[in-house]
């Protein structure tokens, strides 16, 4: 071949790698694994004021129909402490599930956000260094594994992942079965019984009122993680972590 016409053949080549597409790449480990942290913080401080909420309600009815002189002010006040100490106990227990219920409602449950993100092709791969845009965000409107798409659906993504919160935390915090009161309430008023004496006469009135505080939350948590609780700026926030990986 003449050197005139390898020179025209690599120019071609070098013409075509120019205009060609940058083909999309997905949202990878580090992404996924960050972009997870990221709704998962939101949702713990969301859920903390839930366990606040649930500390004062106890803490209110804890004493309902035991006679105010069986106790004096220090005693309450323990028997308050040890309670409270149950319930962040608890309180840190489910923090732990929330990563992992995040990650599992983008990546994993269907239809996940994994996948080819060139068939239709809809943006383009920015170069190294480069972030992508809210353009290419509103333009990656189908499901698949970049960090467009999963800026796209967030409202959706949302959606998923507060449904899971919502009853995993009922099943935590509601009545005699769950979590909170078997492995944190119950044990706390058991120490109280055993640290206390005067209360002893009045155990099956602690335990009734703790079940009743956590049956009736049930219903407060309804609503956990709307959009009513949702900050508007947590989703640019999330976002503008999102597109900047490649």
């Amino acid at each position: 071949m003449k050197l005139s016409s390898v020179a025209s053949f690599l120019g071609a080549v070098s013409l075509a790698l120019t205009f060609a597409p940058s083909f999309a790449r997905a949202c990878e480990h580090e992404c996924q694994v960050n972009v997870s942290h990221a709704f998962a913080d939101k949702y713990q401080q969301l859920s903390s004021n839930y366990f606040t909420l649930l500390s004062q309600r106890v803490q209110d009815q804890i004493f309902h129909g035991i006679p105010v002189n069986t106790m004096g002010e220090l005693d309450k006040n323990n028997a308050i402490k040890l309670i409270n100490h149950a319930i962040t106990q608890a309180q840190n227990s489910w923090d732990v599930t929330i990563y992992p219920t995040v990650f599992h409602a983008i990546f994993k449950d269907k239809p996940p956000f994994k996948g080819d993100c060139n068939d239709p092709h809809r943006v383009q791969q920015p170069p190294p260094g480069v972030n992508w845009t809210m353009s290419d965000c509103h333009k990656m409107d189908y499901i698949c594994g970049n960090p467009p798409s999963i800026c796209h659906f967030m409202p959706m993504i949302k959606e998923r992942i507060a449904k899971q919160l919502v009853a995993q935390l009922q099943a935590r915090v509601g009545g005699v079965d769950s979590d909170m009161y078997i492995n944190f309430l119950r044990p706390a008023v058991d120490r109280l019984l055993m640290q206390q004496d005067k209360f002893s006469t009045f155990q099956v009135a602690l335990r009734g009122n703790v079940n009743q505080v956590l049956e009736s939350f049930q219903d407060v948590t309804d609503n956990f993680a709307n959009e009513d609780q949702w900050s508007h700026d947590w989703d640019m926030e999330i976002k503008t972590l999102l597109l900047t990986f490649p």
